[in-house]
């Protein structure tokens, strides 16, 4: 009877330490899917302040956009999330790229254009947590 026991509270042992662990990993990949969202927000935070700095003037957007002079600079959002225009892999700050002008429905070309930027943004967070936001901004009409 003896031994019985003591295989059934090995046996409970194990499976206590098995759920310890199950919920510790849950625990891990919730705060890291949290972390990961925040991140997210954080990119599209960028994104947006690089679509309100977007001019009719495709060298005065550009002038305008990079976070600072610091290469690598970041605006933090709190203590623990932060972005910086750009992709992930880029060095430093990067402005919006002018791509084309697009032709829009009821507008002469000759007399108004719509230019289209690229714009990224890439936000961290907690723990190297980043997420990467590319968008396609259209601006205007512009008068030529």
């Amino acid at each position: 009877m003896l031994i019985v026991a003591l295989l059934l509270m090995v046996l409970l042992s194990l499976l206590g330490v098995t759920l310890l662990t199950l919920s510790a990993t849950e625990h891990s990949v919730a705060y890291n899917a949290l972390w990961s969202e925040g991140a997210m927000m954080a990119a599209d935070a960028g994104v947006n302040r690089g679509v309100n700095q977007l001019s009719a003037n495709a060298d005065t957007s550009a002038a305008r956009f990079p976070d600072s002079d610091t290469p690598g600079a970041s605006i933090g959002i709190g203590p623990t999330y932060a972005y910086r225009s750009g992709k992930k892999t880029d060095a430093g700050p990067t402005a919006p790229v002018y791509l084309y002008d697009k032709q829009e429905e009821g507008y002469d070309l000759s007399k108004w254009r719509f230019p289209v930027y690229q714009i990224n943004a890439t936000g961290t967070g907690p723990r190297n947590a980043r997420r990467e936001v590319e968008v396609q901004a259209e601006y205007g009409p512009v008068p030529r």
